[in-house]
């Protein structure tokens, strides 16, 4: 049984409803993850899991953490807002951070203890240049930023901060891979997405 606390309260999940069967590579249909906490409020959140789950959380500016140590999947949409996302050090929990640039922005993801096997799903976008990407400083944090403005160039900033990781990740060979996704017309309701994963 997962255990969820919101502000240091325990919080009751309900069963999970599939609301990421748009996303082929999380492959959520087959995974580990039967329970759900959603909350979409304006409140600032306080979230922490102690096992597979998917949470999806408003447009505060929330602190989501994953304590799971045990095996499993632990999807994370934290909305809009200027979030903290803490990702399991167990090596067999594995964590994938949502960015809806088209939806939720503005919004700012600040993201700590990605390893291998866990990713960054950025929803509405199959292509991302290097100069998309920045070395940068949030805090006492060292890492990557990536910002994406969708649908246009002029809309509100999606920003994306991998702590712990510069651009040389990027490069052939390096800790972090990029994988597009355009949905074939038999997946009409798939959505466009990349999958920034940390591979080792």
């Amino acid at each position: 049984m997962v255990t969820v606390t919101v502000n240091n309260t325990p919080t009751s999940t309900m069963p999970y409803a599939q609301e990421l069967a748009d996303i082929p590579d999380l492959q959520v249909q087959n995974s580990s993850i039967h329970d759900e906490y959603v909350n979409l409020t304006a409140a600032n959140l306080s979230i922490t899991t102690d096992g597979p789950l998917f949470i999806n959380s408003g447009t505060g500016n929330d602190t989501i953490i994953d304590n799971s140590m045990t095996p499993g999947d632990v999807v994370i949409d934290p909305g809009s807002g200027a979030n903290t996302i803490q990702a399991s050090s167990n090596p067999t929990s594995h964590d994938t951070i949502i960015v809806d640039a088209e939806a939720d922005a503005p919004l700012t993801d600040v993201i700590t203890g990605l390893k291998a096997g866990d990713g960054v799903v950025i929803k509405g976008l199959t292509a991302l240049s290097p100069n998309d990407f920045t070395n940068a400083t949030v805090g006492a944090l060292q890492g990557l930023m990536f910002t994406t403005h969708l649908p246009t160039a002029t809309s509100p900033a999606a920003q994306t901060f991998l702590s712990g990781y510069t651009t040389s990740d990027l490069i052939a060979g390096g800790r972090l891979s990029v994988t597009p996704f355009t949905p074939p017309s038999s997946m009409p309701e798939a959505s466009p997405y990349l999958l920034l994963q940390v591979v080792h």
